[in-house]
């Protein structure tokens, strides 16, 4: 792991003031059928599932079967070979439909997604999982279909957006349009989501979800209470 891109991510997010459940990572090799790289693991065990600005969630492993897939990491793996391979091929205007999806050999395996159907994915070309690089996968105007790879990995490329450095902000962390929305209060940097075993950390202090009508009217939530000063 690249300890201080996770460490420089930490100091960014700050301490969480709840203790996720634990996930089982030793399932992952048999039931996902790769092990995932060790900065997401550190990320999931200290924070378990997050959102980012109220826009961005993260993928992360549920114990139980949620939203018609299995439960565990299977669950994932059917995501990522059903869904996620659906939108890839029926994009077929904007997304290059030669690119493998997971769990083909070097196939993009999705870890988080926006509301503008942009996805963060690991290209997952090498037997080493840290050494995988983030891939971005964007129908929208920024990338225009294409794929474009980061190397450093899902805590360097975190770290990135959420302190302003990738050159497609507007397409990740998505502001909603006051025209259509109305007047809408900043978003806090992160919020939680639930954990291995569902429990819903965001819910504790009434943030669940990561859609835009949720944030009408929030800015008390901006103190962040799940943060640890």
């Amino acid at each position: 792991m690249a300890t201080a891109d996770f460490e420089r991510l930490r100091a960014i997010m700050g301490e969480p003031a709840y203790t996720p459940a634990r996930v089982p990572w030793e399932l992952a090799p048999a039931e996902l059928g790769v092990q995932l790289p060790s900065d997401y693991r550190a990320f999931i065990d200290l924070y378990g599932g997050v959102n980012f600005n109220g826009e961005w969630g993260m993928i992360s492993p549920r114990r139980d079967a949620t939203y018609n897939l299995p439960g565990g990491f299977a669950g994932w793996r059917t995501r990522a070979d059903e869904e996620f391979r659906e939108t890839v091929e029926s994009e077929h205007g904007f997304w290059n439909k030669d690119t493998p999806v997971f769990p083909d050999p070097g196939g993009l395996l999705p870890w988080a997604m926006n509301s503008n159907h942009a996805y963060a994915c690991w290209l997952t070309t090498d037997p080493d999982p840290d050494r995988w690089p983030v891939a971005v996968f964007d129908c929208g105007e920024g990338l225009d279909g294409e794929l474009e790879l980061h190397e450093g990995g899902f805590a360097r490329f975190v770290a990135t957006v959420l302190t302003g450095g990738y050159p497609h902000q507007d397409e990740w962390l998505v502001t909603p349009n006051p025209e259509h929305w109305g007047p809408q209060p900043p978003r806090p940097l992160w919020t939680p989501n639930r954990d291995w075993d569902g429990n819903d950390w965001g819910g504790q202090w009434g943030v669940s979800g990561w859609s835009a009508e949720s944030w009408s009217g929030r800015a008390d939530a901006l103190a962040m209470p799940w943060v640890r000063h």
